[in-house]
């Protein structure tokens, strides 16, 4: 019996997935799911750069009640169903466990509705846990432990994590200080490496796997802007409101550009450096991007979106299909 198709969309922050995702999608019947830690969270718009879309209204012929409940609708962006985002508050913990849940019951009513399921990420833990379902270390948290790891200061906790767990050093969040004492907490835990801990169940899907290329250079100077564009539609505005209602120890706070401008608000930095912080973490991010998805065989590199689609469209599409448009 063979598989389901699904198409995986990946490659560092900035270099078009999210306007790969939509011509995709758009071409070959698909919906998108985004699988991006940030764009879960309810009211982080602009500095997830989360896609500018509306809500599916009930008259529209797409929408169907297993889309009632918070968080369970998509958004429209641009006439294509968008799914992942807006899924808990920021005052919530919501994990790549609860994600990957989420995403398979999405893809399979994709697949009901007869639609080819677009991932588009973002995170690549939730990427290939949803993908390769991953079995997941089920750790409770521990909050004796959390408190004790919690007084030591970023760069002890990432020093200490490195030593016991070298490959899940390269790959976590160093900046961001939830999740490096959760990998920690898994560790010390389990006494097994965080990382190591990660196994592939039986596969799901036939998913065929495209990355968005952008030179470093280029790379750079699209985050730089990006980050001037945050700045000039709100980001600044749209932090503080998410800071005066939930402070900057929210889980969701800790995300770039929120916990860099949360050290302005309470005096740590100016603002200049805030902005500068967030640059510079940002492409750290696209770097261990770039690695994480770099080492894949089986991601198949394009330039452009038209590229994306062109390689989508003959995974996906019949090939009389094909050959009739050509």
């Amino acid at each position: 019996m063979s598989l389901p198709k699904i198409l995986v969309i990946v490659g560092p922050t900035a270099s078009g997935k999210t306007s790969a995702g939509v011509a995709i999608a758009k071409t070959v019947g698909g919906d998108v799911l985004a699988c991006d830690s940030r764009t879960v969270y309810r009211g982080m718009d602009i500095g997830a750069a989360k896609p500018a879309g509306r809500p599916l209204l009930l008259e529209d012929p797409r929408w169907r009640p297993e889309f009632l409940g918070e968080g369970r609708g998509p958004i429209v962006v641009e006439d294509v169903l968008h799914f992942g985002l807006d899924l808990a508050s920021p005052r919530d913990e919501y994990n790549v466990s609860d994600f990957q849940q989420y995403a398979w019951e999405v893809i399979k009513d994709m697949l009901r509705r007869h639609r080819v399921p677009v991932l588009v990420g973002g995170t690549g833990l939730w990427v290939d846990a949803v993908v390769r379902n991953l079995s997941l270390p089920e750790v409770p948290p521990d909050p004796a432990l959390r408190a004790t790891l919690d007084i030591m200061t970023l760069g002890d906790l990432f020093a200490d994590y490195k030593r016991l767990d070298p490959e899940g050093a390269e790959h976590v969040d160093r900046f961001n200080k939830r999740r490096v004492i959760r990998a920690l907490e898994v560790t010390m835990k389990t006494s097994r490496p965080f990382w190591e801990q990660r196994k592939e169940g039986p596969k799901l899907y036939e998913p065929f796997w495209i990355g968005m290329d952008v030179e470093e250079e280029e790379l750079r100077e699209r985050i730089s802007l990006r980050v001037d564009q945050m700045l000039s539609q709100g980001l600044v505005n749209e932090v503080r409101a998410l800071f005066d209602t939930y402070g900057s120890s929210a889980s969701a706070m800790t995300g770039i550009g929120y916990r860099e401008l949360c050290q302005f608000f309470v005096g740590e930095i100016s603002l200049e450096s805030a902005v500068e912080c967030i640059k510079k973490h940002t492409w750290t991010l696209a770097k261990r991007q770039r690695t994480w998805w770099r080492g894949r065989g089986e991601v198949h590199w394009v330039k452009t979106a038209e590229e994306a689609v062109t390689l989508a469209s003959r995974f996906v599409l019949p090939q009389a299909l094909l050959s009739r448009d050509s």
